[in-house]
């Protein structure tokens, strides 16, 4: 039986759409070229920056994870209201946090410190939706067909939209400014009240989505902080993936790039009518759309690799090869569009990571339920949001304190101005070995602790039935 009408799945991809574009904002690489070159935060500050940002996700997701699955609403839901009231808040600190208001060295402390509230204030609100969006994925539907067929939409949809965003939004507001005279700075904070505000009210339509399954005796859910957390590690397979995820944020050097071609490349390069951010854009549109394609092949791919956890690991073995064939081909004349056609043919399994992952995690919450009689999509899915974060924060504080080893100096946004070879020749010399094998030897990290999960479709499959059984009952009793 389905239950997911057509509706109320175009309403929350449409919601999850919305929400993409804001933390394509805050999520991508843009966010450290942001913080360097914009706001002009000196590498060491942002580096310290990133790893506080970051300590304060680890502390506030499971948190708030934590609370959401011990908290019921009125109605008996614990996911969906969330979805109406956070996104105001999360668009208004969206677009605080890109406003740029000095530039001064004596002004420094006060324009830290104004970051730093802004951005825990932002974190707070977006977390709590971005645990109710995903954590919907696992209650949608007591169907786990269905259900899967939903996280690849959903997966598939937000990749979409995150990757051509994040590629489009600096391009586009780079050549705006370039074009028409105005500083970046300028330009961001116009782009995040568009983008950042404007995504945050159209994921409202998240809200849509019916929450199916309930515990039918909600006292048995676990009902203090100490019990949340042993849950949490007692989910062997949420456990092996969130490590795995750790090890891929030592892909830093995708965090590179723009410095790579901002000061790597001529002006003159494509024509002259891209900068750097432009450039990054069409390096990873070349490099990462046939991407998209494993998305829709999410299912096929599930099925020839014989389950999702292969299919991981494909796409890491794939994008470990690719990295490695592209560093050695080299960039220096045509070189760099030869190996950016290598990685191209081989991204197309990584497409359907987010939809392995998110898979992953609905039926480590069942198994749970299986296990312990408790349902925890609340924790489960902040760890999602934890390790996306967490992994942003790693990747954005290793780009800065590389930066800061090779002899990075950032140069003022000036418009019309050269970058090309203005910075030293450690510089020079190890950007491009930063920019490939960083990602290679995180995808071989990533694989390890893959290994360990065993979780076969049989156990699956008598899972499922098990607690089908369990619920039936317990509605007759």
């Amino acid at each position: 039986m389905n239950y997911i009408s057509k509706k109320e799945k175009f309403s929350f991809l449409t919601g999850l759409a919305g929400q993409n574009i804001v933390y394509c904002m805050i999520g991508a690489s843009f966010f450290t070229y942001f913080m360097t070159d914009i706001a002009l935060f000196p590498p060491a500050v942002v580096t310290v920056l990133l790893l506080l940002m970051k300590i304060w996700d680890g502390v506030n997701d499971p948190i708030i994870g934590s609370i959401v699955d011990r908290h019921r609403f009125k109605n008996g839901e614990k996911l969906r209201p969330l979805l109406k009231y956070t996104p105001v808040p999360v668009g208004i600190f969206s677009v605080l946090i890109f406003i740029v208001f000095s530039t001064k060295e004596s002004l420094l402390w006060l324009r830290v410190s104004y970051f730093v509230i802004v951005y825990l204030c932002w974190d707070i609100f977006y977390t709590m939706q971005d645990v109710a969006i995903w954590g919907m994925t696992a209650v949608v539907s007591p169907n786990s067909d269905e259900r899967d067929k939903f996280v690849q939409w959903a997966r598939s949809v937000g990749s979409i939209f995150y990757g051509v965003f994040s590629a489009l939004i600096p391009m586009i507001m780079e050549t705006v400014a370039k074009h028409s005279g105005n500083s970046l700075a300028l330009m961001t904070a116009i782009f995040a009240v568009i983008f950042g505000l404007g995504g945050a009210l159209i994921s409202a339509k998240c809200h849509a989505a019916q929450e199916r399954i309930r515990l039918v005796k909600p006292t048995a859910q676990q009902t203090s902080f100490v019990e949340c957390f042993k849950l949490l590690f007692q989910n062997k397979m949420l456990m092996l993936i969130t490590l795995s995820n750790l090890f891929g944020s030592l892909a830093f050097g995708n965090n590179l790039v723009t410095y790579f071609f901002k000061y790597m490349f001529p002006e003159d390069y494509f024509g002259g009518f891209l900068g750097a951010l432009g450039l990054t854009t069409v390096y990873f549109a070349i490099t990462t759309a046939p991407s998209f394609l494993g998305m829709l092949l999410a299912d096929k791919l599930k099925k020839l690799c014989h389950g999702y956890r292969n299919v991981l690991i494909l796409s890491q073995l794939c994008t470990m090869i690719g990295k490695l064939a592209a560093f050695l081909i080299g960039f220096e004349g045509n070189n760099l569009l030869i190996g950016m056609a290598v990685m191209s043919l081989l991204s197309v399994p990584s497409g359907a990571v987010g939809i392995a992952q998110t898979s992953l995690f609905c039926d480590s919450v069942d198994y749970m339920e299986w296990k312990t009689g408790k349902r925890t999509e609340g924790v489960t899915f902040s760890m999602q949001t934890f390790f996306t974060k967490i992994s942003s924060g790693i990747m954005g504080s290793l780009t800065t304190f590389s930066l800061g080893l090779i002899g990075y100096v950032a140069v003022e946004d000036v418009p019309g101005a050269i970058y090309y070879k203005t910075q030293c020749a450690t510089f020079e010399a190890w950007i491009w070995p930063l920019v490939m094998l960083t990602p290679a030897l995180a995808a071989l990290l990533y694989l390890i602790p893959l290994l360990f999960i065993r979780y076969t479709p049989e156990q699956k499959a008598q899972v499922e039935k098990e607690l089908a059984e369990r619920r039936a009952k317990a509605e007759v009793e």
